[in-house]
């Protein structure tokens, strides 16, 4: 099972990691405008004031690294890969520039560019949670489920707080052979008390609902399968009574979060 969720592609990385240029030849109007729409999540109209920036400006890393975060929100992925690498290219110290940019060569079927793009992104900033959960999602697709475990748990250690890797994390615990059902559990919820959004995918599973659902969608047995012809004409034995299923986990509910004062 892959990340049912791949939460670090939602507009929260954008948002947190926009860049705010401060190169006198934008028009403050205008760039205001561009935080407005992204924030906003209005693509098209973010998109079209993010290149009116870049018009002003063709050289600057901040407008072209928000650009391609926004062609990326817009599947425009050869062009997200355009802006982002000349962003990279010349201020590489934009760690957030190169995390979005690894998701983009993610979605080109360039998994080892990616890898290269993240492990950059947290070289450049080691202390940011969200760059260790940008990694381990990327060491997850190219199979390396240790080390994206790794790189979550680090994400935690820097930020217990951080939804999005108790969130992953939950779903590596289920993968596990044997599903690690409590710590998975533990994690989810976690995940669900900060304020991700519920997955009734994984809900299921912490449950042990997969397979007791197997066997409720399998058509019943005939009569005839149901009690073996015994040979030489003997008595038919009946059947053993079934052993009783077990009790699937039920997710404690999570804690209500209080109101901001």
């Amino acid at each position: 099972m892959n990340f049912p969720r791949c939460l670090l592609s939602t507009a929260a990385l954008w948002i947190a990691g926009l860049q705010v240029a401060p190169a006198a030849e934008l028009s403050p109007n205008l760039l205001n405008q561009a935080l407005a729409a992204t924030r906003a999540q209005r693509w098209p109209a973010a998109r079209s004031a993010w290149e009116a920036l870049l018009q002003q400006d063709p050289d600057n890393p901040a407008t072209l690294s928000n650009l391609g975060k926004v062609q990326f929100q817009l599947a425009d992925h050869q062009a997200a890969r355009t802006s982002l690498e000349k962003a990279t290219a010349l201020k590489p110290e934009l760690s957030d520039s190169w995390l979005a940019l690894g998701l983009v060569y993610l979605e080109l079927q360039a998994p080892m560019m990616a890898v290269s793009a993240m492990t950059r992104g947290v070289a450049e900033n080691p202390a940011d949670p969200r760059a260790h959960n940008s990694l381990a999602i990327v060491l997850k697709r190219i199979g390396w489920t240790s080390g994206a475990e790794a790189e979550l748990q680090k994400s935690l250690d820097l930020d217990p707080t951080c939804a999005e890797a108790h969130f992953n994390l939950a779903v590596l615990c289920l993968e596990r052979k044997p599903p690690s059902l409590e710590m998975a559990q533990r994690h989810y919820l976690k995940a669900r008390s900060l304020g991700a959004a519920p997955d009734e995918v994984v809900e299921k599973q912490i449950r042990g609902e997969s397979a007791l659902q197997e066997s409720e969608d399998a058509p019943p047995p005939s009569p005839e399968s149901q009690t073996p012809r015994p040979p030489n004409g003997a008595s038919p034995t009946p059947p053993s009574p079934p052993a009783p299923a077990k009790r699937p986990l039920t997710p404690k509910p999570a804690p209500r979060k209080s109101s901001p004062s």
